[in-house]
């Protein structure tokens, strides 16, 4: 607390340079609210009082800096605590339950994590205020160090480091917290590069050399795989057209080829190595006579004594003309066609060199295993209507269907695709025209991956996602599409009386992933994949991908249908059923979860999550959306993203040796003492009617309650939410006021603004107490990962709800009826999830097992009320404002407590 304590001295200064007035208005709000009750007159007062829009800006800038300083100073003490699953301490547990190091290093060689950044609107932050956050975390780890210093030096260091926060301080408070214009995708991915280039890199370079070190050898593929969503996710979102999606792959790979070049310059003064000490490889020399005509003058002077730095030079020669070569094919020569290629140049140096002399140049070998020619493989998403819209307009056009496909039933449908499947491929390009605008759209895209594929690098995209998957058709529709475009190469098969044999395998140069969202598409996820495998075409398809089939399933859309502890135990089953099948057809699925930074969208600790996952279920390779502002809280400071990437692998790889090698069920329990709860027979039938018991209560509040719908618009500050410049997406899929087409982000946003945060936690309490078993339900908690994860993530969310602040939101809906009816729901289905939480997890106030965890929310509390309570006041006036003008300032003020309570909370959606 002292490092908080000195940072929120060094804000208040910054505020009194800029008025001593507002100071002291600002402690003495501050004193109120440390007294304040509901009824408190003096804090009401105080906030009325406050009648200027300059001060009311002020007075929320300073509790939402405050927010921000909190969260500096957790960062910064979490990062300098030792990871708790690091490699060393999962090996040590591994060993000592007598797993052999080889069979853990066997599968550390193949385990791989894939974060997919998105562009999901739930990061409230400006860049500005991310920059400063990140000097500001570098300062105060100076500070510390500085410290244990005992000179004269370190103490003008020292003083130097306090005077840079408080400049930083100082230029925030004359900085808006809230952006004036609307966020385009290009601010975006600006937003993520930096944070890629300054933190990301790095810390996953650190951790890929740290496991070449376990393993005593070079990687021969990198264990984290970078992914990406901006640029490429079209669902819902207009503005992705197909020319942004094209700069976004060119502007990631100019990238990461330019930082490879950096890197090539600093080794060239480096590797001043003369051939008088060092003897070249003959595979080294006989490259250099070879490439000699290529090299300027000064780099043939170097060419007989110091012939390292010759091949250097070679190498970034090579890498310039492939940035030329992106945007003028088929005129340069002299340059890479793939990464490959140049990791071959790299290990020629590395084989002439002794292990000192390497240290820098297999360091740069693993960063271009991470980095490619890509950065990061983009996933491309639409929706399913819009693929299946395209195919049909040019079904119509070449004859294959007649002007009703749409409305074909989908056993006529999948007719359809069949035939057009086995004709030739229908040449886009010379149709591209002749479609409408829409259906050029798609198409377009499809080529477009094709050439970048063809010309920037083979992993600059992989994943072609369906949203709203409900039938195989959807599948057959993009298959069609690949196979037209020619991101599906058919093989040759001859087909005789002893069987088919394949003559020339075929090439799937993407991924065809559905993403499961609703509970129901959940539950018809089996059938769909299982009619695919017995179709002709995709079942050809999938041995083309060598049986592997990528699956998406989505955390938000669930958790917005039937509740969280629905979503969670029908996401669980879901996967666990997915695991029979793929044991019974032969295919092996990749899961790709897509989860949010809330608890209601899947977040929470991602450690406990996997081990939770069924067995078998994850298979070598953790593939999950990193979203929003999860992004910034787990990456932007190197330490901690260091310190995520590590034990992220460290998990997986405990995960991934226990599901593989224990057998037995003994064996099973001594090294975990919960099992995945799809095991757990005993549990299941109950935990099935928790679900169902949780999804009645939170559909009957949230779909069967009439006037909901009008409630979550008066309750909630989702009016301003909409308007607000969070991010490039619309905030529905549809121009509609139904629940069903808001999306999942805003909808978790809002009941976080007023409070009452009820898609973290409604409908559990219900469940639990209308099972009425007390002592099976604690036995479950301390016998089921499922169980407990679960319960744990939503006892961490149901803390930050503050009923109070909530029941004021509540006010503001005008039909009391309504209002009353509403309020007794989340009131009672409050006060029986507080009550049934502290029995299961056997406390007496939540989270007291996890004192840091429940310190550092509490902690926030005060700084949120008073968000929230100038929140209040501010819809109020806005309700009664009667000029546009005073309006424009009212949602300005509304917009900065809306990021100020994001900070606080540490979610938005």
């Amino acid at each position: 607390m002292q490092k908080y304590n000195e940072l929120n001295a060094l804000l208040l200064d910054a505020i009194e340079i800029s008025n001593t007035k507002l100071r002291a208005q600002f402690e003495a709000f501050s004193k109120a609210l440390s007294l304040y009750k509901n009824d408190s007159l003096e804090l009401q007062d105080t906030i009325a009082s406050i009648s200027n829009g300059d001060d009311m800006l002020a007075i929320i800038k300073a509790f939402s800096l405050q927010n921000i300083l909190l969260n500096t100073y957790e960062e910064l003490k979490f990062s300098k605590e030792d990871c708790i699953s690091s490699f060393k301490e999962v090996y040590a547990n591994l060993e000592k339950e007598g797993f052999q190091k080889s069979h853990c290093d066997r599968l550390l060689e193949k385990i791989k994590f894939y974060p997919v950044f998105t562009a999901h609107p739930t990061e409230s932050r400006r860049r500005t205020f991310l920059e400063a956050h990140q000097e500001i975390s570098k300062e105060l780890a100076n500070i510390e160090e500085y410290k244990l210093l005992d000179t004269l030096k370190a103490k003008e260091l020292l003083e130097k480091s306090y005077k840079n926060i408080k400049y930083r301080l100082h230029l925030l408070w004359k900085t808006h917290l809230v952006r004036s214009e609307k966020l385009e995708v290009l601010f975006e991915l600006d937003n993520l590069l930096y944070i890629v280039e300054s933190s990301i890199l790095p810390s996953a370079l650190k951790t890929l050399n740290e496991v070449s070190n376990i393993l005593e050898a070079p990687l021969s593929v990198s264990p984290i795989k970078l992914g990406s969503w901006i640029g490429g996710d079209r669902d819902g979102n207009p503005t992705v057209t197909n020319e942004l999606f094209t700069k976004v792959m060119k502007t990631q790979h100019e990238l990461i080829i330019n930082i490879y070049i950096k890197e090539i310059n600093k080794l060239i003064r480096e590797l001043s190595i003369s051939v008088d000490f060092c003897k070249p490889s003959k595979e080294l020399l006989k490259s250099l006579q070879k490439e000699r005509s290529y090299l300027d003058t000064d780099s043939l002077k170097l060419f007989d004594r110091e012939p390292f730095r010759a091949k250097l030079s070679l190498i970034k020669l090579k890498l310039r003309n492939h940035l030329l070569k992106v945007n003028v094919p088929n005129t340069i020569d002299f340059t890479y066609e793939t990464p490959k290629e140049l990791l071959e140049d790299i290990d020629m140096l590395i084989h002439s060199l002794d292990d000192l002399a390497n240290m820098r140049l297999k360091s740069f070998r693993n960063l271009v295993l991470l980095g490619g020619f890509h950065l990061m493989e983009l996933d491309f998403r639409e929706h399913r209507d819009l693929y299946m819209e395209a195919v049909s307009e040019v079904f119509c056009m070449q004859g294959f269907a007649d002007s009703d496909f749409l409305n074909l039933n989908e056993s006529k449908r999948q007719e359809v695709l069949n035939v057009a499947l086995r004709k030739p491929p229908v040449n886009l390009n010379m149709i591209l025209w002749e479609v409408s605008q829409p259906t050029r759209r798609v198409l377009n895209a499809f080529l477009r991956i094709s050439w970048a594929k063809q010309t920037i690098s083979k992993n600059v995209l992989k994943s072609v996602i369906i949203s709203m998957t409900k039938e195989p058709s959807d599948m057959l529709a993009v298959l069609w599409l690949a196979y037209a475009s020619g991101l599906w190469e058919r093989g040759k098969v001859r087909h005789s009386e002893g069987g088919d044999v394949t003559i020339k395998k075929g090439k799937a140069k993407i991924h065809i992933t559905p993403l499961f969202e609703t509970i129901d598409d959940l539950e018809r996820a089996q059938d769909i994949l299982e009619v695919l495998s017995q179709n002709s075409h995709y079942g050809q398809y999938l041995k083309d991908c060598d049986m592997e089939q990528e699956i998406m399933i989505g955390y938000s859309d669930s958790s917005k249908d039937g509740g969280i502890f629905t979503s969670n135990f029908s996401l669980n089953k879901a996967i666990y059923d997915l695991m029979k099948l793929e044991n019974r057809l032969g295919v092996r699925f990749l899961l790709f979860h897509g989860k949010g930074g809330s608890i209601s969208r899947g977040g929470g600790q991602l450690e406990s999550a996997l081990m939770a996952f069924p067995t078998g279920s994850v298979g070598t390779t953790l593939k999950t959306t990193e979203q929003g502002e999860v992004i910034s809280s787990k990456y932007l400071n190197e330490n901690i993203a260091y310190n995520n990437f590590e034990s992220t692998l460290s998990t997986l790889l405990k995960k991934v040796v226990i599901d593989n090698y224990c057998k037995s069920e003994h064996k099973r329990d001594s090294i975990n003492s919960m099992k995945p709860y799809c095991n757990v027979d005993p549990y299941m039938v109950r935990l099935e009617e928790l679900s169902r018991m949780s999804y009645l209560a939170y559909r009957n509040l949230v779909y069967d309650t009439d006037g909901f719908v009008e409630y979550f618009n008066a309750a909630t500050p989702i009016e301003f939410i909409q308007k607000l410049n969070l991010g490039s997406r619309p905030s529905k899929r549809k121009n509609s006021k139904s629940i069903e087409d808001l999306r999942a982000i805003p909808w978790v946003f809002a009941w976080t603004q007023n409070r009452c945060i009820i898609p973290a936690w409604y409908g559990l309490g219900s469940a639990l107490s209308g099972l009425n078993d007390k002592k099976m339900l604690q036995e479950c908690y301390q016998n089921s990962i499922f169980f407990k994860t679960t319960i744990d993530n939503i006892a961490q969310g149901f803390l930050k709800v503050d009923m109070d602040i909530a029941k004021l939101y509540n006010d503001f809906v005008g039909d009391i009826a309504t209002k009353t009816v509403i309020w007794n729901k989340i009131s009672d289905e409050y006060a029986k999830t507080k009550e049934w939480l502290l029995y299961v997890r056997d406390e007496n106030e939540l989270l007291e097992q996890q004192a840091d965890l429940r310190e550092t929310i509490m902690l926030r509390m005060p700084n949120l009320r008073a968000l929230n309570l100038l929140q209040i006041e501010l819809i109020k006036r806005y309700k009664t404002a009667k000029y546009e003008g005073l309006k424009t300032s009212l949602i300005e003020q509304i917009h900065s407590t809306i990021v100020g309570i994001a900070q606080g909370v540490r979610n938005t959606g």
